[in-house]
């Protein structure tokens, strides 16, 4: 066989493993059956937040992000707590920052906050224990105005939710 074949064989396999890999991971982390979509999903966004980092890495290394003050919080906390399925998001704690030029009408802004999940209870054995806290980090679209940004939450994507111990 080619070279080229062997290489191209070796590349699909160890992808296919790779994905196998995590599949089972998330089963054994969450206990739950993995969401394979939403799995997939976070990849993408993973590997193409990587390579639109190069895009505007002048402004990154002279300026850094900027802070960026949200008008709606109230409605991008409502899609924040839509989209990752937990049971509030702290309004206090939304952060948006961006590395673009604010004097644009439109700018891509990266948007933190903290949400919680209020104790499930089951069947059997009670068990006691404090609210559960995450880190949701998210990226969207935001019309800029006088006194700040307007969110645009249907380009609202989720980065990340993590569990903060």
């Amino acid at each position: 066989m080619p070279r080229i074949i062997r290489l191209f064989l070796f590349l699909i396999m160890f992808l296919a493993f790779f994905e196998v890999g995590l599949i089972s991971s998330y089963t054994l982390v969450t206990s739950k059956p993995p969401d394979i979509e939403k799995l997939l999903d976070m990849q993408i966004d993973t590997v193409s937040s990587f390579l639109d980092s190069g895009k505007n890495i002048t402004s990154t290394i002279t300026g850094g992000p900027e802070e960026v003050r949200i008008i709606n919080n109230a409605d991008v906390a409502d899609a924040l707590k839509a989209r990752t399925g937990l049971d509030g998001i702290n309004i206090k704690s939304l952060n948006a920052t961006t590395t673009q030029d604010t004097s644009l009408e439109m700018i891509d802004i990266n948007i933190t906050a903290t949400g919680y999940r209020e104790n499930q209870t089951g069947e059997g054995q009670i068990v006691i224990r404090p609210t559960e806290q995450f880190s949701v980090i998210a990226a969207a679209r935001a019309q800029t105005r006088s006194s700040g940004v307007w969110v645009d939450v249907k380009t609202l994507r989720i980065l990340s939710v993590t569990r903060i111990y």
